[in-house]
């Protein structure tokens, strides 16, 4: 009887502790929400134990809840999960949602750990019939049909189309439906939103800014820009052209705009040239720029401006006539015509609902393209040429090397095999997508779905397996 009371008396004392640990996180959690909504970043920081504070730099915090700032304010939250010496919260902001994780240090008062990440929705497994035009004749086909299925299981996921150039040869598989519940496949014709894939043209045509002569990549950007801009220079330091395209300026994520507040790269913005001065003047640097690479939305922005305003024409002349034509992609647009958008897939967020067109000037050249697997194909099959200048300069290191580094908006990394990768993914609120090159062995591939869930563990062991079997065909 004494034993069964002492284990009683126990599980009671460990209860008691959960719920007061439970009680505490929850005070904590709402003084973050708080703090977050009110922009009391500082305070947010203020609130980690000395560990924390020793490993973390206040810096990184700052940099971390003002590009989640750009989302809105916190509507709700509700937790999540609990794990033994931790609690995930999912946070609700107007379009989208994050998950916050933190952790009580011992003094049950302060954090020990506290960190911002895209909210993940849970799969609907159970799918086991979609439609698709695998051929499944080749070891290729097989790879790609069981990496695909393993996609489709989710219920969440609508269509995907995987376009794999090598050997000189194109192939090009589709899945599910455009719109779910219509029973269309998708086609090499489809039309997809590539989101920040776009970057990558950007960047090519800064490397032929750069050929013509017209630009240096040293260059300070203010030398570009109407009026005067001591904002944009930190320490004596400027920011320059390349480092608008490596990530490398110091500018944030993403901004509001001054008067209205609202985000910037928002679909319903009448973006003009006024607005863009004024976010120019608004914004604030932290950091020197050229050392840290901080990844920015604005920074690639604001060189799609540049470029267009030192050509005398708008972005997507400039992309029709340095990148579009030359390549021979002619399904590849900016903004689409009333027919192209008969054309197009139907997006849908994380949340699966369905989303709408997406267009806003100022983000053309961050994010704006809408293409095809199968021009998408064409731009991949450009990337191994051997005489295209401007290309093969835009793959070059602009910061970090070629074991690690970022080129002009291509990512750089050397695989575990020895094999030199570029890279570079995108992804809108309805659409996710991914473009791989491996100049070496003359080889890449492109994917593309109308699902926004950018963090899809199947969808990026899709790329892996392609990789593989490419790899496979090298032996």
């Amino acid at each position: 009887m004494r034993l069964i009371v002492l284990i009683f008396l126990f599980k009671s004392i460990i209860s008691n502790a959960q719920v007061l640990e439970n009680s505490r996180v929850n005070n904590l959690t709402s003084t973050i929400i708080s703090e977050f909504n009110n922009n009391h970043f500082k305070e947010i920081y203020a609130l980690a134990d000395s560990s924390f504070k020793a490993n973390v730099a206040e810096s990184d915090i700052l940099s971390l809840l003002r590009s989640a700032a750009t989302l809105g304010k916190i509507k709700k939250y509700e937790l999540a999960i609990v794990e033994v010496g931790g609690h995930t919260y999912r946070l609700f902001f107007d379009n989208k949602s994050l998950f916050l994780d933190i952790s009580l240090a011992s003094d049950l008062t302060s954090l020990s750990r506290f960190g911002l990440r895209p909210y993940k929705l849970p799969p609907v497994l159970g799918r086991t019939d979609f439609l698709y035009d695998n051929p499944m004749k080749t070891n290729l086909d097989s790879t790609i049909q069981k990496a695909a299925k393993d996609y489709m299981e989710n219920k969440h996921v609508a269509g995907l189309s995987i376009g794999v150039f090598t050997n000189n040869e194109m192939y090009i598989y589709n899945f599910g439906e455009t719109q779910k519940g219509n029973g269309r496949l998708p086609t090499k014709n489809t039309i997809y939103e590539i989101g920040s894939v776009t970057k990558v043209f950007t960047g090519i045509l800064l490397a032929n800014a750069v050929v013509e002569g017209k630009v240096k990549l040293d260059d300070d950007i203010r030398k570009y820009l109407p009026g005067i801009y001591p904002n944009l220079e930190y320490q004596g330091k400027p920011v320059t052209l390349v480092q608008l395209s490596n990530h490398t300026s110091g500018l944030p994520f993403t901004v509001k705009l001054p008067d209205t507040k609202e985000d910037a790269f928002s679909p319903f913005v009448n973006f003009n040239d006024d607005m863009l001065f004024k976010i120019l003047h608004a914004v604030k640097l932290d950091t020197m720029p050229g050392v840290q690479k901080n990844y920015s939305n604005l920074g690639t922005a604001i060189l799609g401006q540049i470029l267009a305003k030192i050509y005398g024409q708008s972005y997507e002349q400039l992309l029709t006539t340095y990148i579009l034509k030359p390549y021979g992609m002619k399904q590849t647009k900016i903004i689409l015509s009333k027919k192209e958008k008969r054309k197009m897939s139907t997006g849908y967020d994380m949340e699966g609902k369905e989303t709408k067109y997406w267009y806003n000037k100022l983000a053309e050249s961050a994010g704006g393209i809408h293409a095809t697997v199968s021009d998408m194909l064409l731009f991949v099959k450009k990337q191994m040429s051997d005489v295209d200048i401007a290309t093969n300069f835009s793959h070059q290191p602009t910061f970090g090397d070629k074991q690690e580094g970022v080129g002009l908006n291509w990512d750089i990394y050397t695989t575990k095999k020895g094999y030199l990768r570029l890279a570079h993914d995108g992804g809108t609120d309805g659409f996710t997508s991914v473009c791989m090159i491996y100049p070496e062995i003359k080889s890449g591939f492109v994917l593309l779905t109308n699902n926004g869930d950018h963090n899809d563990e199947a969808f990026n062991n899709i790329a892996l397996s392609v990789y593989f079997a490419l790899i496979e065909k090298r032996k």
